[in-house]
């Protein structure tokens, strides 16, 4: 392995914990968002809900909204396999979050999946929560294709059956012998029975 290769490896190593924890973000911005709605509306308009520290758990899981709920459920499910990501690769959690380069990519295949929300009340921010699992769940699968490539810019011709292959993952039909992106398929399959969940609630 050259010396360009060894970068290309730390980046692609960093940039799924910075993905994993964008995607901690998203789902406590949402269940914040889906919470002022309802049982915070008080604090409507005086909090954003992307000021939030994602941390900030304390206030959420006191709420009764099965949503909200299964929001929190999503983020232990993503901080569990974050914690065994860590574990798998002997990484040392800050100094990879201060890696501005692994940042930086990891922060361009999010913008490219995940769109601002733009709910204006409860049901259509439940509509727009659906479909953010299924962004997160292209974005994490995205990433698990770079490792597997070991590439940071995917070729044009891996879209072909991007969709396809993102569908044998959910039915357990794409199993790998890397620990990394095998974990990252058991997340994506984990996110999705929530998604499922989610979608009954709508």
């Amino acid at each position: 392995m050259n010396e360009k290769e060894r970068d290309n490896e730390v980046v692609l190593l960093g940039m799924v914990s910075h993905i994993l924890s964008f995607t901690i973000s998203e789902f406590c911005k949402y269940g914040y968002s889906l919470a002022f709605e309802r049982e915070l509306s008080d604090l409507k308009g005086l909090v954003k809900a992307d000021s939030i520290y994602e941390n900030d758990f304390d206030v959420l899981e006191m709420l009764t909204d099965p949503a909200v709920k299964l929001l929190l459920k999503s983020v232990n499910k993503v901080a569990d396999h974050i914690k065994i990501y860590y574990m798998t690769n002997s990484l040392d959690e800050v100094d990879v979050m201060l890696n501005e380069e692994c940042h930086q990519h990891a922060s361009d295949n999010f913008h490219f999946y995940i769109n601002e929300g733009t709910g204006k009340d409860y049901k259509m921010l439940l509509l727009e929560t659906q479909d953010l699992y299924f962004s997160i769940m292209h974005l994490i699968f995205h990433t698990a294709y770079q490792l597997r490539l070991k590439q940071i810019d995917l070729p044009d011709k891996i879209f072909d059956t991007f969709y396809f292959d993102f569908l044998d993952v959910l039915d357990n039909n794409l199993q790998t012998e890397d620990k990394n992106i095998q974990l990252l398929y058991d997340l994506i399959v984990c996110l999705n029975d929530d998604a499922i969940a989610l979608g009954n609630l709508t």
